[in-house]
């Protein structure tokens, strides 16, 4: 009986020194791949108090670009040190790479660009059970959870963007609209779809003759543009959810020689897009403050790190950039 309660007590001694080297190392690998991101360092002067890992789509455009600057800004003031991973737009797998990364590293927190489809409770339990503060960012507040979220709504802009359109056109608009390459699904279901659709009905005579996805790169919205041109003859007015697939449809209208004959909104702000509306190839651009969710993103997780009660999600707003001659 001694004998077979040594060799037991061995056994569970091994299984348990297995796991704990297993767990060590996972750990080890993810506190080393923390080294591949890119840090951004608000307080190179001073020690940081908190770790805060932000996984983004790997992208140029303007939004995206002024969310990460505006997560470096808020952590000036909440003295965090900020790890950026970046991961190809369509590949979700990457994404939840970086998301255990971040648990297994036990860093302070974690800002992720969140699509709606998202299923973000599960991640907010997860990181919870880590004693990681999770922030979820992006566009619409997904629809497994709202808390801590924070965005710009796209069915917001659409339905700006439909007003806007049909103020410029009137019954004689012929819409076509290109979606974000960032997400997902039924075309038609898409929250910036749908708030162009509801805008429009106050136009009789108004509609939208085509519907297109972004692909992926940095020709996306050119590709788009020439795509929905070739399919769509009738469209007179194109709506772009981004700043880069707005730029790219702007150089399609200008090769074609139509500017003034399809009227274009836009997305954001950039000095290309500052121009074409300053030449009238865009008519206006609705320029959403993703700075702003970046400012408010480490914000919410500096009071949730100090133990107050989770929020419900934040509508950060957008202004309209208007070409001349163009109503508001």
């Amino acid at each position: 009986m001694k004998k077979a309660a040594w060799l037991l007590a061995i056994v569970f001694g091994l299984v348990f020194l297995g796991a704990t080297l297993l767990n060590a190392d996972l750990i080890g690998k993810s506190r080393s791949a923390l080294a591949h991101g890119m840090a951004l360092s608000p307080n190179s002067a001073k020690a940081e108090r908190y770790q805060i890992i932000v996984v983004m789509p790997d992208t140029d455009d303007s939004f995206f670009r002024g969310l990460i600057e505006g997560i470096g800004d808020g952590a000036r003031r909440s003295e965090a040190a900020i790890q950026v991973f970046r991961y190809p737009g369509s590949s979700s797998s990457d994404a939840e790479r970086y998301f255990e990364i971040a648990l297994r590293a036990k860093v302070d927190g974690l800002i992720m660009y969140t699509p709606r489809n998202d299923l973000v409770s599960d991640r907010s339990e997860r990181a919870a059970q880590s004693g990681v503060v999770f922030i979820p960012v992006g566009t619409d507040a997904p629809d497994g959870g709202r808390l801590n979220f924070i965005g710009s709504g796209s069915f917001l802009q659409g339905s700006e963007g439909g007003k806007t359109i049909c103020a410029a056109l009137g019954p004689s608009a012929r819409i076509g609209v290109i979606l974000p390459a960032t997400s997902t699904g039924d075309l038609r279901d898409e929250l910036l779809y749908r708030g162009m659709a509801s805008a429009i009905k106050s136009y009789a005579g108004a509609a939208i003759v085509s519907v297109v996805r972004a692909r992926p790169g940095i020709l996306s919205g050119e590709e788009a543009a020439a795509r929905m041109l070739r399919s769509a003859p009738r469209v007179n007015a194109i709506f772009c959810s981004s700043a880069q697939d707005t730029e790219g449809a702007a150089q399609v209208v200008i090769d074609a020689n139509r500017v003034g004959r399809i009227f274009i909104v836009g997305a954001d702000e950039t000095p290309d897009i500052d121009h074409y509306i300053d030449k009238g190839v865009v008519g206006a651009s609705i320029v959403r403050d993703s700075h702003r969710i970046g400012q408010e993103a480490v914000g919410a997780f500096t009071r949730l790190k100090e133990g107050q009660a989770p929020r419900d999600a934040i509508e950060v707003g957008f202004m309209v950039k208007r070409a001349k001659g163009v109503g508001n």
